[in-house]
Order: structure tokens, then sequence, then C-alpha cells
């Protein structure tokens, strides 16, 4: 049986010391299924949402916690899991620009997400004073991995830039 849970960190770390923590995580069975790292000199801020197996979970917990440069704090996380077959749909709204599906389809890759369908539109906008500028609009339908939840998916999306806006659409 497996377990997941969310890791959020702050301190003083290198990539090494997150690699030393993946692979700690993968020698006992578990994986990384979203993360977010970052950088500032040597300074690390990160939030990861990890799944293991049951008996191994206390092992990797304790890991990020007895990393002695990092705050860890640990929070189960409630995995609820949907049918691998079931379909998600979704809008995303952005400002159009050079490489926007490249972005999205990187990060839905990155997670093991199938695109079933993928509909892109380019609306150009003409404003007042000479100011135009074009909304880039998509419709996606996706399969996501059992342990994946669509409303991280929506998350990650809308992390790509401050104007995009990602709408869970129902079936």
């Amino acid at each position: 049986m497996k377990t997941s849970f969310i890791v959020n960190f702050i301190g003083t770390a290198s990539p090494s010391t997150i690699k030393q923590l993946t692979a700690i995580t993968h020698e006992n069975g578990g994986k990384w299924l979203i993360s977010k790292v970052n950088f500032i000199d040597n300074q690390v801020a990160g939030v990861i949402k990890v799944e293991v197996p049951q008996e191994n979970a206390d092992v990797v917990k304790n890991a990020f916690t007895d990393t002695t440069t990092l705050l860890s704090q640990i929070t189960d996380s409630d995995a609820k899991l949907h049918d691998i077959n079931d379909i998600f749909h979704l809008r995303i709204d952005a400002g159009d620009r050079d490489g926007i599906v490249n972005q999205i389809t990187q990060v839905l890759d990155s997670q093991g997400i199938s695109i079933v369908d993928l509909d892109c539109q380019r609306v150009f906008l003409a404003g007042g004073g000479g100011v135009s500028s074009s909304l880039f609009t998509a419709q996606i339908s996706l399969k996501l991995p059992a342990e994946v939840q669509i409303n991280d998916v929506r998350h990650e999306l809308e992390l790509l830039s401050e104007d995009t806006r990602v709408m869970i659409e129902e079936s």
C-alpha cells in the first residue's frame, strides 16, 4: 500500500542536497509526483508531493526532517485516486507568447499525463491607443495517472505565467 504526503521546506542547500533527498526517496520505492524547488544563491524553498510505500514513509520523511540546514514541514496528503480511464477537460486562457504550447505540454509530460485532445486558438485583440495583443486559449482533454489530481495539474499550469487561467470543465 502506498501513501502520499507533501513536504514544504526552506533553508540553506545546494542542488546536491536536493539530489540526495531524491535518491533516498527513490531507494525507498518512492517518487516525487509534483515538485517546485527554487534556489536563490544558496537558499532554497520547495514544495514536493511524495508517494512512497507505507512501510518506507518514515524513512523518507526523516530524510527531510534530519537535514539540519532545512526547516521542513510534512503534511499527509489526501490521495483519493481516480480511475485512470477518466478523461478530464481543461480550458486554458493566457496572453499569447512564443512557446506556450511547448510549456503546457512539458508540464503535462513531466507528470505522465496523456493528452487525448488539444485544440488551440489565438485571438487578436485590438486596443485603444494603437495597443494590440493576442489571447491564447486551449481546450485540452487529458488522462491522468491515478495518483495525479486534476487540481494539482490546474495549479501547475497556472504557475506558467501571471496571466494564465485554467478552468476545469465538466464533461
